[in-house]
């Protein structure tokens, strides 16, 4: 991540955090949605899934000694499959950030900024994450390894006062909408890992790429749990979400929470918290987009292209019309687009390199 190679907890921090993010806004809601009250099982079943996939992964990696997706795309086709991979990776990462900063404003504006102009929030947003990147890179990681812990321990704040109002009865039926939901059409729910996308590009910012497992694994252990604890929360505090009600997921939980005459409500400390979060997310999507277009196209001019990829995201978060396109992008559009590049393409392009390593390197013992 930054010029200095990344150590196991950083790595980890950076993957978890793009994570918790999309937990924040939606994820839990779609898949309460989808699941009803399976969506614990749902969730375990889906974390099982993606940890023995991310193993897979890894030991497609094992041969190419830290090289990233970008270098193993030029190298099973050549400079203009790298050029193919970087640009839907850029489109991607530029799609989502664009997507997120939209819906979280739009959600800032209804609950704390109603009078706010929501061109100026996203603008705001957007320009700190510029001047963020224009500082050393290192300050997005540091900041964000001090952050993390700080919002894993409000999900934890939330699902302790939600303990108090849990009941069985709540998490009943236990198989939610039936077993297709659940397991069947449940395994697409898998996108709800789609932070996993840079760790296919992280293991060259590694300081030792053996640790490319450990951070994986464990960032999914991390963000599962997160996952868990909101879903769980929301399903206790408000069983009437199973039915569709569309609503700011974790933020909902927040509201319930009662610290005594001194602190009636707590929920804008949390709202605090979770906007340096998002200034984190925006700042890491900027700087890989920047990355990728640096490593693929030698782009020599980067303040130039830090501009272009701002402008980028601030133009495409404005193209959506209304708060029900938002939804659609990000829980429908956004699902796929991740489902095809972190679960199908990036696999094809490792298993292929794989492969061809393989051949050449048995080759190589036969001319021995």
């Amino acid at each position: 991540m930054n010029e200095e190679k990344l150590n196991y907890l950083e790595a980890i921090f950076l993957i978890v955090i793009v994570m918790i993010t999309h937990i924040i806004l939606e994820f839990p809601n779609v898949i309460i949605k989808d699941c009803g009250t399976s969506s614990f099982i749902n969730i375990i079943f889906i974390t099982i899934l993606v940890s023995l996939f991310f193993i897979f992964i890894c030991k497609l990696f094992s041969p190419f000694g830290g090289n990233n997706i970008l270098a193993i795309s030029e190298y099973v086709g050549g400079k203009k499959l790298k050029k193919c991979t970087s640009i839907i990776y850029c489109s991607y990462l530029l799609f989502i950030s664009s997507v997120v900063i939209r819906n979280f404003c739009e959600n800032l504006k209804i609950v704390y900024f109603p009078n706010a102009n929501l061109l100026m929030l996203i603008g705001a947003f957007i320009l700190t994450a510029v001047i963020v990147n224009k500082f050393s890179s290192g300050s997005i990681v540091k900041a964000n390894t001090l952050l993390v812990p700080l919002i894993l321990l409000t999900m934890i704040v939330v699902f302790v006062f939600s303990i108090k109002q849990a009941s069985i009865s709540r998490f009943l039926p236990i198989l939610g909408n039936g077993l297709n939901k659940t397991f069947l059409k449940g395994i697409l729910n898998i996108y709800s890992f789609g932070g996993l996308i840079y760790m296919y590009l992280i293991i060259s910012d590694l300081k030792n790429i053996q640790d490319l497992k450990k951070v994986g694994l464990t960032s999914i252990i991390f963000s599962a749990s997160y996952l868990l604890l909101s879903v769980s929360s929301l399903l206790t505090l408000f069983p009437f979400l199973v039915k569709g009600s569309n609503v700011l997921s974790v933020y909902l939980s927040t509201r319930t929470i009662r610290l005594g005459k001194f602190l009636p409500r707590i929920d804008t400390i949390f709202m605090f918290i979770w906007i340096f979060n998002f200034l984190l997310y925006l700042s890491i999507i900027i700087y890989y987009v920047k990355k990728i277009a640096t490593e693929t196209f030698s782009v020599k001019n980067k303040s130039s292209l830090l501009y272009f990829t701002a402008f980028i995201i601030f133009v495409a978060s404005l193209l959506v019309q209304n708060s029900l396109q938002t939804y659609f992008l990000e829980n429908t559009v956004y699902k796929y687009f991740a489902l095809l590049v972190v679960f199908i393409y990036s696999p094809a392009i490792l298993i292929i390199g794989y492969v061809k390593k393989n051949k050449e390197l048995k080759k190589a013992k036969v001319e021995i």
